[in-house]
């Protein structure tokens, strides 16, 4: 065995015992997790914890990979990350404390609880919680794929990726079976510093390999040519306007509607967190990460490093300029895939228990529905482990569709809060008609006019769910304004 591979090994030995300390040693709380509220979305968790689990939950492998990969190839205009971000923070801050403050009222614990109460319809609550279930689902199966192949990668191929899948499921199965969300979200903020401190070491090593400081890395980009830094938005460009606005919409919208990013307003302690989450995570997400991951991606062109894919550059760069630090590299893809996978794991889990299983067996004792929380939980992982080892390319529709079919809540939720004529059957057919517009035309790779397909679904749904509302039967003034009471009755964040 050599000497790399040995401190390789050293390495993923060290991660994952840390993971355990964390995950079952400091944060597992028994009574916490006594109930499936406790269980799914904690006990309140206070600033730190949900700063860095809600950074780790949104920041997949695709910071290591995807992102500093599109800078590599396209240039600047993946800058429009950081506007995402920033609008994600945007939504947090007028939707956030309304959902906690629902949510600590009533006790709604998925996006569909308050939906379905809301509009008076548990089968807006099931077609909800099955479209998001679905388009979670197959985002867990490729990060457990991601992760599986970065142990293989880390060990130099002597363990296979199918084994770094099982090694993945197996470990975050651990910890999150027993703790829940609390566990997993300390192991995500142990995991987000992580890969965010290993994020600035790489950079600092490709400024340092290239000479010159910032300057010298830009000054090695513009003599790579091909106008890197010049952000082009003609029809010869790839960041049109319309791909631009497109793409906004997508990934602020999908972003903040992801039910395991929703879930993280409910899980504040208080309403006046996530004020102070929405208020400096994004320059977090701006400076610590977007600007990292871009000079990621142009430090690998300024040092003329080439790949056959560009998702590599990262790990490619490493390798040939600083081999160990390379080791680390993939250890930080580890922690972002692994975040990632635990948080949606608990999300499905808990869309299938709390919107299904207790809405059929309302009568199931506490301890009984623990148990079968748990089950649901290991079917839910053993399910993506064994498919995240299938080739099955029509998989990678729902992957790219994921955050399109997530945006598609954004009316419905709109509705409840800030449309007084919003009606069921507006949110349904909306919600439906959305979805299946963004999956056919990604499915036929069609952008008509320009835009893409996430862009139609989320505009046809808003129609339809406005046409739709207007005309049918509206919800009672009544009950609109008995539900909402908790909005004007606490006049405080901390109540």
């Amino acid at each position: 065995m050599s000497t790399h591979i040995m401190i390789s090994m050293i390495a993923l030995t060290a991660y994952t015992a840390l993971m355990f300390y964390v995950g079952i040693g400091k944060a597992y709380d028994k009574e916490v997790v006594s109930t499936n509220r406790g269980y799914f979305i904690g006990g309140g968790t206070g600033y730190f914890v949900l700063f860095f689990t809600t950074a780790a939950t949104w920041f997949s492998t695709f910071i290591y990979m995807g992102a500093p990969g599109s800078f590599y190839t396209h240039g600047i205009g993946w800058i429009v990350i950081a506007a995402w971000n920033l609008t994600i923070m945007f939504l947090m801050g007028v939707f956030g404390t309304r959902l906690w403050r629902m949510s600590k009222t009533n006790g709604y614990v998925t996006p569909g609880d308050l939906l379905g109460d809301y509009y008076q319809s548990p089968g807006l609550q099931k077609t909800i919680s099955a479209g998001q279930f679905i388009f979670c689902f197959p985002y867990m199966m490729a990060q457990i794929a991601g992760v599986g192949l970065a142990v293989s990668i880390l060990t130099d191929g002597m363990i296979p990726s199918s084994v770094g899948c099982i090694y993945a499921a197996v470990v975050i199965g651990i910890y999150v079976y027993f703790g829940g969300f609390k566990s997993q979200a300390w192991v995500d903020t142990m995991q987000g510093i992580m890969f965010t401190v290993i994020l600035v070491m790489t950079v600092g090593i490709m400024i340092t390999v290239n000479g010159g400081g910032l300057a010298g890395l830009f000054a090695g980009l513009e003599n790579a040519g091909k106008n890197f830094l010049l952000y082009v938005t003609g029809d010869e460009g790839y960041w049109t306007w319309k791909i631009y606005l497109s793409y906004l919409l997508t990934y602020a919208f999908g972003g903040y509607f992801a039910p395991y990013v929703w879930q993280r307003s409910y899980a504040a302690k208080n309403g006046k967190t996530i004020l102070q989450i929405a208020g400096s995570l994004g320059f977090f997400y701006v400076f610590a990460i977007s600007t990292m991951v871009m000079l990621v991606g142009f430090g690998g062109r300024a040092l003329g490093v080439g790949v056959d894919h560009a998702d590599s550059i990262m790990v490619t760069t490493m390798t040939q300029y600083a081999p160990y630090m390379a080791i680390l590299v993939v250890v930080g893809i580890l922690a972002a895939g692994m975040s990632t996978v635990s948080s949606i794991l608990v999300t499905t889990s808990s869309l299938i228990t709390v919107d299904f299983i207790e809405k059929m067996k309302p009568d199931m004792s506490k301890e009984k529905m623990q148990k079968v929380s748990r089950y649901v939980l290991l079917a839910v992982l053993t399910a993506g482990l064994l498919l995240s080892m299938v080739d099955y390319s029509g998989i990678v529709i729902l992957v790219n569709g994921s955050l399109s079919g997530f945006m598609q809540v954004f009316w419905p939720v709109f509705g409840v809060f800030f449309w007084k004529h919003a009606t069921k059957q507006g949110a349904i057919t909306g919600f439906a008609a959305g979805i299946a517009v963004s999956l056919a035309l990604t499915a036929a790779g069609i952008e008509f006019l320009g835009f893409t397909p996430s862009f139609w679904g989320f505009v046809i749904n808003g129609a339809l769910f406005i046409i739709v509302s207007i005309c049918s039967p509206k919800i009672s003034k009544e009950h609109r304004e008995e539900f909402l009471l908790p909005l004007k009755k606490y006049k405080t964040l901390k109540d």
